[in-house]
């Protein structure tokens, strides 16, 4: 299997990722700080732990974790890179009337949505996307699977691959899709999406198409997953979800990224 690379990550980047990656007291931090990073730095470290319902020594803990000694260690790094982001355009200030105009319930969903799209960005890995593509390139035969919600981005994707002329095809069944995995080959391409990497079916679909010498690919926001442990590789993405919920589609932005940006690899080698 094939690992993700790994570039020397600034701290905004590492606490995106440990959103789908830290665990749960640690993970609801990580959020409540990636939503909106400089009004965490006016908070007391009792103010972070009462609003993200976790405690000092977790709040010690997640920074520990971030590579810094301890909570006023964390607020001097984040406040160094907010205005370096700044400076560079990256973390533009909200206008007024966006401000004015935006329910903060709206404004803290969108900006979750926005930060786990430019984390799954910085992410992604170039060389590995056009391999990517060049596996679509050459199989004959390319079949997809998700549920749930990933069975949405399962056909986000099937459906550009076929708008494109590639023989793609989704299931959203897992009964037919197990079945049709037993009929691929060395010549067809798997590729099973699951945001947590839990899913018992999309392991399962892997599996059973990988026991038939077709290459799999598993599209995860974790390493150490079911999913990924089943697949000859893995891609990576991150949501910006700390945890399960039960039908959420807030993993599906970034996975529409992916998407548009392998079918562009796709048909750059066309030109």
């Amino acid at each position: 299997m094939r690992k993700p690379r790994h570039t020397q990550k600034l701290l905004l980047d590492i606490i995106y990722d440990a959103i789908n990656t830290a665990p749960n007291a640690l993970a609801r931090i990580a959020l409540y700080v990636a939503q909106d990073p400089e009004a965490v730095l006016a908070l007391s470290i009792a103010d972070l732990a009462r609003n993200t319902a976790t405690g000092s020594a977790s709040i010690v803990r997640f920074c520990r974790t971030l590579g810094l000694a301890g909570f006023r260690e964390f607020k001097i790094a984040l406040s160094g890179e907010i205005e370096r982001r700044k400076l560079s355009g990256e973390l533009a200030e909200r206008a007024p009337s966006e401000a004015v105009d935006t329910a903060p319930r709206i404004a803290i969903l969108s900006s979750a949505l926005q930060n786990s799209i430019s984390a799954s960005a910085r992410g992604f890995d170039d060389l590995q996307i056009s391999g990517f593509a060049n596996r679509i390139r050459a199989a004959r035969r390319v079949e997809l699977f998700g549920t749930g919600p990933s069975s949405v981005c399962a056909d986000i994707l099937t459906m550009r691959l076929i708008c494109l002329g590639f023989p793609a095809h989704c299931s959203g069944s897992a009964t037919v899709s197990h079945a049709l995995a037993r009929g691929l080959g060395s010549l067809s391409l798997a590729i099973g999406i699951s945001s947590r990497g839990h899913t018992v079916e999309t392991k399962d679909f892997l599996a059973i198409a990988r026991e038939t010498g077709a290459y799999t690919i598993a599209i995860t926001t974790r390493v150490d997953c079911p999913i990924a442990r089943t697949a000859d590789e893995v891609v990576l993405f991150t949501s910006a979800e700390a945890w399960p919920q039960a039908g959420s589609a807030m993993h599906v932005p970034p996975l529409v990224l992916l998407s548009e940006y392998l079918c562009q690899c796709l048909q750059m080698a066309e030109v």
